[in-house]
């Protein structure tokens, strides 16, 4: 056989792009699921692979003669993306390239359960030296290590000037945390760090060009681009490895290349060679040479062919000083597996952490871990000092790094685990079992003390519930009290829900300590608002404290919000009358008792004392509805139900438009007559006519005839008019000026459904535009109509809520419908920014779906940049399901892109404590005053919203300041104070009705 030049099949893990040619000879082929099948001259180049498993002797088969392989090369890693089988039926020498094995789930296990299933005559591992023992130590005879054997060599003449002060170049994503971490630290030092991509050619330019080039290990391998870098000429800055990883077997630093051991390290080092350039173009150029003398390409083929055919190897390069002194297992044996299963938990954990220090673990799993270069041991025979701490903190989900302390569990001893886990030191235990039972029991038990693994048959277990972690080990009687005590305190920063910050009240009250189950409680509520027994359990503080007003608000906030629920009275022994006619007389306590007790007196006579009989006529009527137009109608309706008058509601039924709850909290069903009928239809959140005119022609001659009817029939003083779309508008003239029926039309947009030309001449006839933006449309139109502001209203006296919302993260909500002009689109684009710099939030987008490409577009576009978890798309909510939504949240976005004529969930959310965000578009302007009770920003502007969403973060005062001030300006907008407007109205027409 030639030895220098076999006949090779590459199985590879990437397209035949990415490695250098020739790699193993000149006479091979590439195949591979990333590979296209492409053939040559009198053969094959590449061949395309299934994905996974396969069978490699049907690719061969397709082979011309000449191409059937001497050698086969079979690139594998715990992706299992390239495990071709059936390698013991054919001819020739066969290789096992171990891909990576320090990441992904169990990667040393699956390679080495894939190799023993495969018939390789050697093991070559090229950048995780460190696991060459454990392919020894599973009975592999022939395990060689060759560094960066497949590496391709860019070289570079080395400039004199460097073009960029410091690169990193190469992937720092959700996969990379500690390499986010170290660049981070660099960033906030202020050094002049720049991480890029490019092509291997490009990054080989970059390399050459920049004055340090950085680099940081994925999980403490000797990766390709130590060789890349110091092949095109780059002054290399790279984190030390163990010496069981090989670095240093390879290059020497301070000579070669230059090493740091931690973040702090490295920003000093990174400081010096930026100001001493001659030292580092000294070592930038011995690196160059020694990596051509002693790593070339050729140089790594030839120690390839030599090692699997021959034996022969560097001393260097040697692995016979690989083994560790561990304890003699047998390979297929379940304490094998286990011991590799503990070294990989412990493996993946080092991924993401700062450090990581191992409690109770014996000489052979210190032994196993001494490759991992940020893993410490502590206990009798290790190196670090733990005490318990007062909770073992879970993941942020930040994206933080933070040292990590894992207790190895002496299981299955019960008694002995349990004061293990009292006295944890971390977030984190470590527990091998030996069979499927054992772990099931142990998960079982280990659940008690709110610990849970992330993998299926998973060993190891972090602290996923810290309040069940904190009530358990209250039973333990030889935790000292301040330790317990100190336990439940610690919950407070942690308490993310309403249920989780009720459950450590409870913890707080066992342990006698008021003022703690206090600051709970209020944590339960600003979470969720929607929380009777927490404010029941705030009353009853407040009294003994003696701070009754406090106590009455919160009393009567449960009650109201169980009403709200129709859920039963949550405190019948608690009098809030008699409490608060204790309060002194004239105090300030007693004024803010009224104050906040005016918004749910409802008023139950006309301001102007005299009843009137009102026709109400409108296109849609709740429960039928589209948009929020006709709620308005509703609540006018009813509030002038509740004052004394006539009302009677003449409109169109729609039954497909009826929605569950969205009419109010009192049913006036037997006021609505629905005997109108409707030209048209809406159609993807637009109304569209009949196709027939002559059709269309007699539906609006029968609703005029019916309208003018009801008004003689009803005797009505007035009506009040809604949207009339695909209704009629012809009734309004003779109404007024031949009935003698006053009209307030309430005009939602700028177009009341005539021409300016066909505007109602009768001075009985008044527009009430929704807003002064409206009214000024109006004005600009050309319709010269007398005009009353008349806004929606909204029902602050349902949404408000006494307590303000927790500002511990975002918790956004939209509520509109979902359709483009709305802007749902511009919020996600936003959410987007936001998730990629790794802000916390919460963002709920609710509303009827009416364009649902653009939900599911929205969708998709959560799920693809890993928000999936983070937004939510509950669809249609009534007005419970929305208060209830508020309730959670502490942001409204108001993304709207068209000219809103006012925007009454604007007025809603601030009424319930929430801060607005919008985009100020037509009248809905009028609502938010910017920097005061809330914040605009140009409409369309995803990147200007991401940035107000962000000033609320950072500056929380001034959050919580226009929060209250949002509270406060909603009162400006209640549904009674626009019913005021209206009886003026009426009666300042009925009075023009009299003087002619």
């Amino acid at each position: 056989m030639p030895l220098s030049n076999p006949i090779t099949l590459f199985c590879c893990l990437a397209p035949p792009d990415y490695y250098r040619h020739p790699l193993f000879s000149e006479r091979e082929v590439f195949c591979g699921p990333d590979c296209p099948t492409e053939e040559r001259e009198g053969g094959f180049a590449s061949l395309n692979t299934p994905p996974g498993e396969f069978d490699l002797p049907a690719v061969v088969a397709r082979l011309p003669a000449h191409q059937r392989p001497d050698l086969i090369v079979v690139k594998a890693d715990a992706t299992r993306r390239n495990l071709p089988r059936g390698l013991d039926r054919l001819p020739g020498t066969k290789v096992l390239l171990v891909g990576d094995t320090h990441h992904f789930t169990g990667p040393l296990r699956t390679l080495l359960a894939y190799g023993a299933m495969e018939s390789f005559d050697a093991v070559v591992l090229d950048h995780t030296r460190q696991h060459g023992h454990a392919f020894l130590e599973a009975g592999f005879d022939r395990v060689f290590w060759i560094p960066a054997v497949d590496y391709a060599l860019r070289r570079r003449d080395i400039p004199a000037a460097a073009t960029h002060p410091l690169t990193f170049v190469g992937q720092v994503g959700a996969f990379h945390p500690w390499r986010r971490h170290v660049l981070g630290r660099l960033t906030a030092a202020g050094l002049p760090l720049t991480a890029l991509r490019g092509t291997p050619e490009e990054a080989a330019d970059i390399y050459a060009s920049s004055a340090i080039t950085l680099n940081c290990s994925l999980n403490g391998d000797l990766n390709l681009r130590v060789f890349e870098a110091l092949g095109a000429g780059g002054f290399l800055l790279t984190d030390a490895l163990s010496p069981d990883a090989g670095l240093d077997r390879c290059f020497t630093s301070g000579h070669h290349l230059v090493t740091y051991r931690n973040p702090d390290e490295l920003v000093e080092l990174a400081r010096h060679y930026l100001a001493h350039p001659a030292e580092a173009m000294a070592i930038r150029r011995a690196g160059q040479a020694h990596l051509l003398d002693c790593h070339s390409p050729d140089i790594k083929r030839a120690q390839f062919l030599a090692a699997v055919f021959d034996g022969r190897v560097d001393p260097a390069l040697d692995l016979r000083d690989a083994r560790r002194g561990l304890t003699a297992l047998p390979p297929r044996s379940v304490p094998f597996r286990r011991r590799l299963e503990v070294y990989e938990a412990v493996q993946r954990l080092h991924l993401v952490a700062e450090r990581v220090i191992l409690r109770g673990a014996d000489a052979d799993l210190r032994a196993m871990v001494r490759d991992l270069p940020r893993v410490g041991t502590a206990g009798p025979d290790g190196c670090e000092a733990v005490s318990p701490v007062v909770l073992p903190l879970p993941p942020s989900g930040d994206g933080a790094v933070r040292v990590e302390t894992v207790t190895v569990l002496p299981w299955p001893d019960r008694d002995a685990t349990d004061r293990a886990m009292a006295r944890l030191s971390g977030a984190f235990a470590l527990c091998p079992t030996v069979s499927g039972a054992d772990h099931r029991a142990a998960a079982l038990h280990l659940s008690a003390w709110g610990f849970a693994t992330d993998e299926v048959g998973g060993i190891l277990f972090r602290c996923a519930d810290p309040i069940r972690y904190a009530a358990r080990s209250q039973m333990d009687g030889a935790l000292p009290a301040d330790l317990r005590l100190a336990r439940v305190q610690a919950l407070e920063p942690l308490l993310r829900t309403a249920p989780q910050a009720m459950d450590a009240a409870r913890l707080a009250n066992g342990q006698g300590n008021a003022a703690l189950t206090e600051r709970f409680l209020r944590r339960c509520v600003a979470l969720d608002r929607r929380q009777p027994d927490a404010l029941v359990g705030l009353a009853r503080l407040c009294l003994l404290s003696n701070r009754v007003a406090e106590a009455v608000i919160y009393v009567e906030e449960a009650k109201r919000i169980a009403a709200l629920a129709g859920a039963s009275d949550p405190a019948p022994d608690l009098d809030s009358n008699r409490l608060g006619d204790a309060l002194p007389t004239g105090s300030g306590d007693r004024a803010a008792l009224a104050r906040y007790r005016s918004l749910f007196e409802p008023i139950t006579a006309p301001s102007s004392g005299r009843p009137r009989r009102i026709l109400v006529v409108t296109n849609l009527f709740p429960p039928q509805e589209f948009g929020g137009y006709g709620r308005k109608l509703w609540e006018f309706a009813a509030g002038l139900i509740r004052r004394g008058h006539a009302v009677k509601v003449l409109t169109a039924d729609m039954p497909e438009l009826t929605r569950s709850g969205v009419a109010g909290t009192e049913d006036i069903e037997a006021h609505v007559e629905r005997s109108l009928s409707l030209y048209g239809c809406w159609r993807d959140g637009r109304a569209f006519m009949h196709e027939d005119p002559a059709r269309c022609a007699a539906l609006i001659r029968d609703n005029v005839r019916r309208i003018l009817d009801t008004a003689r029939a009803f005797q009505a003083d007035a009506c009040l008019v809604g949207n009339l779309d695909l209704l009629a508008t012809e009734f309004l003239e003779p109404l007024t000026a031949g009935l003698g029926v006053p009209v307030l039309h309430c005009l939602g947009n700028q177009h009341p459904g005539y021409g300016s030309g066909a505007a109602p001449r009768s001075p009985l006839y008044r527009a009430g535009p929704a807003s002064g933006w409206v009214a000024g449309r109006l004005v600009d139109g050309g319709y010269a109509l007398e005009s009353t502001v008349i806004s929606p209203g909204a029902r602050v006296d349902y949404f408000h809520r006494a307590v303000m919302p927790a500002a511990d993260r975002l918790r956004i909500a939209f509520a509109s419908l979902f359709v483009p002009y709305k802007g749902p689109q511009t919020l996600v684009n936003a959410m987007g920014i936001l998730h990629r710099e790794g802000l916390d939030f919460d963002c709920t987008l609710a509303g009827e779906e009416a364009d649902t490409g653009l939900l599911e577009r929205c969708r998709a576009y959560a799920v693809q940049q890993g928000m999936g978890g983070k937004i939510h798309f509950p669809g249609f909510l009534d007005r419970r399901g929305l208060s209830a939504l508020f309730d959670r949240c502490n942001v409204l976005v108001f993304p709207s892109v068209f000219q809103e004529p006012f925007g009454i969930t604007q007025v809603e959310a601030m009424a319930a404590g929430l801060t607005v965000i919008g985009s100020g578009t037509g009248g809905s302007g009028e609502i938010v005053r910017d920097g005061v009770d809330g914040l605009l920003f140009p409409a369309e502007d995803h990147a200007a919203l991401a940035d107000r969403l962000r000033r609320l973060i950072a500056d929380p005062a001034g959050w919580l300041r226009m929060a209250l001030s949002g509270r406060e300006r909603a009162r400006d907008f209640t549904v009674a104070r626009s019913i005021d407007r209206i009886e003026a109205v009426f009666e300042e027409l009925i009075a023009r009705k009299s003087g002619d």
